[in-house]
């Protein structure tokens, strides 16, 4: 009786999570899809089919090269900056160090920060007359080091991944510590007994039994990152310096909201759906390993 019961249950607690989904992800995809086949401006009632020609017109399209070898150098610089980094803080964090909850607090802080005021504290520290971070170089004599960092199509971009590896560096952090403080201190303690010193414990034992939580991450990063857009936006409008700064979504909200070609930028958005979901599943199979039971 009481499986039963619980069975009953589970339409009713699904059913507004299924057509909240429904409704905000599912029907927009399938809209989008649909209008990728059109050649919709956006603010007329007719919507002409066009077949292929838009996504034919993808492959001409030297401003959406531009934008996704821009997006996928953001995915793959940030992850790496993110995740080295991430594991660095999260071991530091770990260890039994004075004033650890000042430091855990200095490292997640910028998780409360909006991507809007991010952005416009990160324009702020590389403005290159009163910003902080030329300043600096000044004053200790690097003045060739002082760049117009959002006006150089070769800084740029580096600037905005900078700042958004710092934004949200709390996060990976927190989550890979979650994961480092879940792990039986007994296997470290067992290590070091055998005569592994601090480096190789974390090579051994800590981070293959972290595998999980960054393969996780990776997907999740992949994800979040080939859709990037508010900083970006926040930071560098119109793509920035010759397009320097343009990524995919950027270049969508643009295609679509100042040039008025929604069936174009559907198709654009579709593309980089598809990439996603394929990058995702190519990256969770490549780092797919035994699961290690702890």
């Amino acid at each position: 009786m009481l499986q039963k019961a619980r069975r009953r249950l589970i339409i009713p607690f699904l059913l507004p999570a299924f057509l909240l989904y429904t409704v905000l992800y599912a029907y927009p995809i399938v809209q989008t899809f649909l209008w990728s086949f059109t050649g919709w401006s956006g603010h007329t009632v007719k919507r002409p089919f066009t077949g292929l020609r838009n996504y034919a017109s993808l492959l001409i399209d030297g401003r959406f090269h531009g934008a996704m070898g821009n997006t996928l150098l953001y995915a793959v610089l940030g992850g790496v900056l993110l995740f080295f980094f991430g594991l660095l803080l999260a071991w530091g964090l770990s260890q039994p160090i004075r004033f650890r909850r000042i430091f855990r607090f200095i490292v997640l802080a910028p998780m409360v920060i909006s991507v809007a005021v991010t952005g416009v504290l990160w324009r702020m520290i590389y403005e290159p007359n009163l910003g902080v971070l030329n300043n600096i170089l000044r004053a200790i004599n690097l003045d060739q080091f002082a760049l117009p960092w959002m006006g150089d199509t070769r800084t740029a971009l580096p600037a905005i991944i900078i700042a958004s590896v710092w934004w949200q560096m709390g996060m990976w952090v927190l989550l890979i510590l979650a994961g480092i403080e879940r792990i039986p201190l007994d296997l470290q303690d067992a290590a070091k007994v055998d005569g592994a010193n601090e480096l190789q414990v974390f090579w051994h034992v800590t981070l293959p039994l972290l595998w999980e939580v960054i393969r996780t991450l990776v997907v999740v990063w992949i994800i979040l990152a080939l859709q990037v857009f508010g900083i970006v936006l926040v930071m560098s409008p119109w793509g920035g310096v010759s397009g320097a700064t343009q990524v995919a979504a950027t270049y969508i909200y643009y295609t679509a909201f100042n040039d008025f070609k929604w069936g174009y930028a559907s198709a654009v958005a579709s593309v980089v759906l598809l990439i996603i979901f394929a990058l995702s599943m190519v990256s969770m199979r490549a780092m797919r390993r035994e699961t290690i039971e702890f």
